[in-house]
């Protein structure tokens, strides 16, 4: 149910695309406490100012189903066609109405040259989930939230820009590719038997699918890494088709990105893995 991911979307293809962004009442499993969050209503809201559909997509057809809207704002989208700098910033918005994924919205960008969107991580706010249970202003907090992520659009701007800056040796590209894999698998007992050579599994990550991602700074490493983890390597790894688990890899990569910028060498390898011991929960994998 994807769509090219610059072409402008309205409302109405959206819901026809994904009928659940069209759906007008909950599942009739969820509690009485449970205060239905209208997509199509959100869209309709942010649409005023400016924000356009430019993706779309769902967990299945079903009225009450996981789905994720991609916004672009006009002002953006007008830089993408003109192809000017290296990508955009947009918001990514999920939702459901059967309480298997309350409303949350993203930071991503949007990289011309390979098209692959990732999630960005900026501060402690990574994502900002909103309870089905609001006051009847519902949909002005939720054009705060919105107004406060793309406030963001800057910081996470800047941030690639440094990490641009960043030059890392073959042992720090192994370290964060190691971390990368042994995040993507934190929530597991133990990791997959066929991650048992982490130094190749690592290499297979690193390996670039483009030119332009062929190289050492933080950022040419990240895209190849992100790339590979999210699409999947034949014969290695499956793509990563859950909405959670894109949202929680690209955010664990975004940190170690940002965590090369403070430490390197040895000291490097030892904060990756730190990371993931503090972001994991008891019956994780540990490192």
């Amino acid at each position: 149910m994807n769509t090219n991911a610059l072409q402008v979307i309205s409302l109405s293809e959206a819901v026809e695309l994904v009928p659940a962004i069209g759906a007008t009442a909950p599942s009739d499993k969820v509690s009485k406490t449970y205060q239905f969050v209208s997509s199509q209503d959100i869209l309709k809201r942010v649409n005023k100012d400016g924000w356009l559909i430019t993706n779309v997509s769902a967990q299945n057809r079903s009225l009450y189903a996981q789905h994720r809207v991609t916004l672009v704002h006009e002002d953006y989208l007008e830089k993408a066609r003109n192809r000017e700098g290296e990508g955009i910033p947009r918001i990514e918005m999920f939702n459901s109405h059967n309480l298997t994924k309350r409303l949350m919205f993203a930071i991503g960008y949007f990289k011309f040259v390979c098209s692959n969107g990732l999630i960005a991580a900026s501060g402690p706010a990574e994502t900002i989930r909103t309870r089905h249970r609001f006051s009847d202003d519902r949909l002005g907090q939720i054009m705060q939230q919105v107004s406060d992520i793309s406030s963001r659009f800057p910081a996470i701007t800047n941030t690639i820009d440094t990490f641009k800056t960043r030059e890392l040796s073959i042992e720090e590209q192994q370290s964060f590719a190691q971390y990368a894999i042994k995040g993507r698998f934190n929530y597991r007992p133990a990791m997959p038997k066929r991650f048992h050579d982490m130094s190749r599994n690592a290499d297979c990550l690193l390996a670039h699918r483009r030119e332009e991602d062929n190289g050492n700074t933080t950022w040419q490493v990240f895209n190849r890494v992100q790339e590979n983890l999210m699409s999947g390597v034949e014969g290695f790894s499956r793509p990563i088709r859950g909405y959670s688990d894109s949202v929680r890899v690209n955010q664990l990569l975004w940190k170690g990105a940002e965590t090369t910028m403070r430490f390197n060498s040895q000291a490097l390898n030892t904060a990756l893995m730190d990371l993931l011991i503090k972001d994991g929960k008891k019956g994780k994998i540990s490192v």
